[in-house]
């Protein structure tokens, strides 16, 4: 199997003009749950996650990658965006641990343009999700599927190798009122600034179950010959917001639909905080959808730029929400972004509204997930107030 993987040709389908690059090849490893009976859907999905972490790295990504074995065309196997070229791709190493598959893979990359701010990580708040119908619930006593959903979502995020800084998930229910997807998201983005502000994040991760109901299939059979067959089936359907919380717009938003068999009795109880549930054919297909959802928000996030908040002020210093893990170096600027508030006509307030500055900070020490930067000129700092926010100073420099 590795020498086949070996022979394995990937071309990556352009979304623009080519730009000739040097090649270079890159290493990473990626993991998978192993599915029962079907090694190689495992060994595909190991790859896949490899390979994302592998793009990401090189500040590229992937649109439409075909797999070519022996210069033929056999199957599309993954579907994220690109601005590189991948033209050739080994499988190293494949080891099943505990239950999972694990891979090691190098990578031949022709980088093109690639995102200038991909150096630093979003950082990212989860949830929470809103069960619109809890009456569907009740089958399975599944009721607490949105924190789980949550949950499940946020660790996600928190492993998969790329950059992405999920901070903070939370389960407890905002009352949004019911009505359709466009008032729900209204809603997000009314409390989307109040969220990002006071848990020191940018983006927020929102959702809503949209349905669980469950239904009847009857097959017919051929008559005079075979009975009808009639199977309990069960629907999931979620839709998730990715909300810019400081600018309160929303960037990323997808429906996500699945059904599966639900073969048990009406009054069988799950915990869907345990194993048992996520191992049944629901509960994998709820799964799917999440991990699909996952690589959806990584490729959204990819280009987006990079917002730090100013959190406090000292001297000729601040300190920006922002640090070490999430790609912060020593010596890095960041320029002032002036956060201003108008009045309006009926005297309320509105804003803020932001406005860039000359004044540039550069980093001077770094915590985990915060970092000081100090002006060049300290007649700066009175120019420089809480909440202002601070963007990336990017040198771009390609090789062609």
């Amino acid at each position: 199997m590795i020498k086949n993987f070996q022979q394995l040709l990937i071309i990556c389908t352009l979304l623009l003009f080519s730009i000739h690059a040097q090649a270079k090849w890159y290493s990473g490893e990626g993991s998978a749950n192993l599915i029962e009976g079907d090694i190689e859907k495992s060994r595909q999905q190991a790859i896949s996650n490899a390979l994302l972490a592998i793009v990401h790295q090189a500040g590229t990504s992937v649109e439409s990658i075909q797999l070519v074995k022996s210069g033929v065309l056999e199957r599309d196997e993954l579907i994220v965006k690109t601005n590189g070229e991948i033209h050739d791709m080994r499988l190293v190493s494949e080891n099943v641990i505990n239950g999972v598959m694990v891979v090691s893979i190098k990578v031949d990359l022709y980088p093109f343009a690639s995102c200038p701010q991909e150096k630093f990580s979003k950082t990212v708040f989860v949830g929470p999700f809103h069960l619109q119908t809890r009456q569907q619930a009740q089958l399975g006593g599944i009721y607490h599927s949105d924190e789980a959903v949550a949950q499940r979502l946020f660790y996600q995020l928190k492993d998969k190798p790329t950059k992405l800084d999920p901070r903070y998930v939370m389960t407890e229910q905002i009352a949004f009122t019911q009505g359709d997807r466009h008032n729900i998201e209204l809603q997000i983005l009314d409390v989307a600034r109040q969220i990002a502000s006071k848990h020191n994040v940018q983006y927020l991760l929102f959702g809503t179950i949209e349905d669980m109901s469950d239904y009847y299939e009857t097959s017919m059979g051929l008559k005079g010959l075979l009975f009808d067959e009639t199977v309990h089936k069960r629907n999931f359907q979620m839709n998730i917001y990715l909300v810019d919380g400081i600018n309160k717009v929303t960037i990323f938003q997808k429906n996500y639909a699945d059904t599966s068999e639900w073969p048990y009795v009406m009054t069988l109880k799950f915990d869907v905080k345990s194993n048992v549930f996520w191992k049944t054919e629901y509960g994998k297909i709820i799964d799917e959808n999440i991990t699909q959802a996952v690589k959806d928000v990584q490729n959204a996030l990819y280009c987006q730029p990079t917002m730090a908040t100013i959190v406090a002020q000292y001297s000729d210093k601040v300190i920006m929400n922002i640090g070490h893990r999430n790609g912060v170096e020593k010596g890095d600027q960041f320029q002032l972004i002036r956060s201003q508030y108008v009045e309006q006509q009926d005297s309320s307030i509105s804003g803020p509204i932001f406005i860039p500055d000359d004044i540039l900070l550069t980093v001077v020490s770094l915590q985990s997930d915060r970092a000081i930067l100090k002006t060049s000129d300290p007649m700066d700092m009175n120019n420089i107030q809480i909440r202002d926010m601070l963007t990336p100073v990017i040198a771009t420099t390609y090789d062609y």
